[in-house]
This record gives structure tokens, C-alpha cells and sequence, in this order.
């Protein structure tokens, strides 16, 4: 039985759990106070490895040689095909000077990578964000020079598509499906046989909107917005994924405080059906791209919980294929079972260079 340590560190809290094998033992979601948030991210290292530290040696009542392997969340990396990989020193670095862009979920293999050398364990990352399965027409733009990224919600999209598979007795390459998660991004992915051929970018909200992120918007409004603001192209940034949607609406991004006024506010109404009406418009884009050949539509993510939402999505997608809810994140299980199936020789890890 092997015992793995999986940290899925993001921007305001870190998950940590001990699974043996595929069970989880215990798990934690730490809630970080300001102070270590509003800190750079290498600066956040010391004090969220303390937490981590807690958790083993009290919470958990063990040490880290103890544990057989360690299971983290993919950050920003280069572009690279889905699967496991071991973290190792060129990905490490490439975390810490964050050459691909600066994220908490980077957090995740630096400290993981750290705790792993002291300890001589092994150490992986899954389906990080930066998974690139696209065909090549997804990436055109009609700006020469200008490509679409993908960068999406991979760890759990590919989770819930291979539960989905299993639940029917079939391969995750055996089947087509289309996946939205739907939490502070929203994305949506069209699965082919085993590949994501095609997802909106999902770091600075391209397709649906979301309660935080702005999502597409008419490109003259937006180049004019930008130009009378005087924003930077960080500033712009910044704004486009952490000041639109529902924060941009009602200054909150509370989904749960909002649907408590869907039947009183009619402007609360349009916008939890306007979100809704989005990812249904993408998942019928999708749809075109598997030329209608879909096993199922699966909804996930922490407003996948939302009745609104979902009922809202299924009236305008059941006609395309079957519907099937998979509320919150699958990630930590994902880590640990993926890990898992490494360590017992059913998967091979693959090695990022």
C-alpha cells in the first residue's frame, strides 16, 4: 500500500491529504490570512511549508519518511500533452522563476519537489493547466502571429471524463464527451478519444463569463475600455480575470449569496441565466467540433452545485446528448489515483524536458 501526500496549493487556501493507494486518509483546505497571500509567491513558500509541516506531524500524527510519493498540482509550465510527469530539476526551476507566468498552483511542485529531495520520495504533477491536445485549426486567430492558448481546468476535466468512461465500462480514449467546469473560470472542453481538441482559454476568461472572470467581450468595446482607463497590459490583466463577472456585477463573486435573491432581483436573474447561457453556447460549439458524435455532456466544478445554473444549461444542451452532473473538483482524488496507478506500473510517468 502506498502512501502519497497530495498538495493542491491555489491563491487564497492550500489542500493537503494523505491517501493510501486511492483512499483518502485525511484532508485539510488551510485558509490563508492576508499576510501570506498579499506576499510574493516565493516569499508564500516558508509559511505555507509550515502548514504543510503541521499537517504531517500533528494532524496526521507522521513524518514525511513515512510517506512513498507526493502528488502536486500542475502549475504554469510550457505547453505539454497530458499525462503524469515527475517533477524534476528543469521543471522546478521553471516553477520558481516562474517563466511561464506567476500562479499559487506553482507553489505546489516547488514545495512538493523541496519535501521530496530532503526525503528521497518521489514526486509527481498531473494534467496540469497548461495540457495542449489542440488541433492546430482551434489555435487560428485571424491576426497573424496570434494563437489560442490552452490553458484550462485539465487536471479535473480529464478527471470526470474518465469517471464518466468507467461508469459506462469503457476507455477515456474509447469515448467522446464534452466537459464544463464552471468555478471562478469557467472552461469548456471538447474531448475526443482521449484528447482535448479544443477548450477556451480559460486564465483570462475567453468564452463564458464567470463570478469573476469578464470572458469574451466585442473587441472595440474592450481595446476603448482598456484605452480610457489607462490600464497596463497587466493592469488589463489582472482586471479581465479577477475584477469581471459577478464582481464586476454586484461586487461579489458569493454564488450562493446571489441565488438566495434569483427569484427577487431581476437583475441577479439574468446574470446567473446569462452565465448559463454561455457555457451552453460553448458546449454547442463543441458540439460542432465532434460533429454531434457525444457520448455525454458533463457538467463539474463548485457551481455545478447550482440547480439554477445547471437546469438553466440542460434546457438548452439535452437535445445535443445526455447530461451528467459531477458538482465540485475531482482534483485530489484525481492526483492520488493517478499517482497511484505510477507506482503500481500501470501508468507511466513521463518526463518533462
Amino acid at each position: 500500500m502506498a502512501r502519497i501526500l497530495v498538495l493542491n496549493l491555489g491563491s487564497t487556501s492550500s489542500k493537503i491529504a494523505i491517501y493510501d493507494d486511492s483512499l483518502c486518509l485525511k484532508s485539510e483546505t488551510i485558509r490563508h490570512p492576508l499576510e501570506v497571500t498579499s506576499l510574493s509567491l516565493i516569499d508564500q513558500k516558508t509559511p505555507r511549508k509550515k502548514e504543510i509541516e503541521h499537517f504531517i506531524n500533528h494532524a496526521m500524527n507522521m513524518q514525511f519518511d513515512q510517506i512513498d510519493a507526493i502528488a502536486c498540482r500542475g502549475g504554469l509550465l510550457k505547453p505539454i500533452l497530458g499525462g503524469v510527469y515527475n517533477v524534476n530539476d528543469k521543471m522546478y526551476e521553471e516553477l520558481k522563476i516562474c517563466k511561464y507566468g506567476v500562479h499559487a498552483s506553482n507553489l505546489s511542485g516547488i514545495i512538493g519537489y523541496e519535501i521530496a529531495k530532503l526525503y528521497e520520495i518521489p514526486v509527481f504533477t498531473v494534467d496540469p493547466v497548461v495540457v495542449d491536445e489542440l488541433i492546430p485549426i482551434a489555435k487560428l486567430t485571424g491576426i497573424e502571429g496570434i494563437e489560442r492558448r490552452s490553458v484550462f481546468h485539465a487536471l479535473n476535466q480529464k478527471a470526470v471524463a474518465r469517471m464518466y468512461a468507467n461508469s459506462i465500462n469503457k476507455c477515456y480514449s474509447d469515448i467522446n464527451v464534452i466537459v464544463a467546469h464552471m468555478g471562478g473560470g469557467i472552461t469548456v472542453g471538447a474531448h475526443k478519444k482521449g484528447n482535448v481538441v479544443d477548450v477556451n482559454d480559460g486564465l483570462l476568461g475567453e468564452g463564458p463569463f464567470s463570478p469573476e472572470r469578464a470572458g469574451s467581450i466585442p473587441n472595440d468595446q474592450l481595446y476603448q475600455f482598456g484605452y480610457k482607463h489607462n490600464f497596463t497590459p497587466t493592469e488589463m490583466n489582472h482586471f479581465l480575470s479577477k475584477e469581471g463577472g459577478f464582481i464586476s456585477m454586484f461586487n461579489t463573486n458569493d454564488i450562493q449569496q446571489l441565488s438566495t435573491m434569483y427569484h427577487t432581483n431581476s437583475k441577479v436573474k439574468l446574470a446567473i441565466d446569462g452565465l448559463a447561457y454561455q457555457v451552453a453556447k460553448a458546449i454547442g460549439e463543441r458540439a460542432t467540433i465532434l460533429q454531434g458524435k457525444i457520448d455525454q455532456i458533463l457538467l463539474t466544478g463548485g457551481l455545478s452545485h447550482n440547480k439554477f445554473i445547471n437546469e438553466h444549461i440542460q434546457s438548452y444542451v439535452d437535445w445535443i446528448a445526455p447530461v451528467t452532473v459531477y458538482p465540485g473538483e475531482k482534483e485530489m482524488d484525481a492526483l492520488a489515483h493517478r499517482t497511484n496507478a505510477v507506482l503500481n506500473g500501470n501508468e507511466l510517468a513521463k518526463a518533462y524536458s
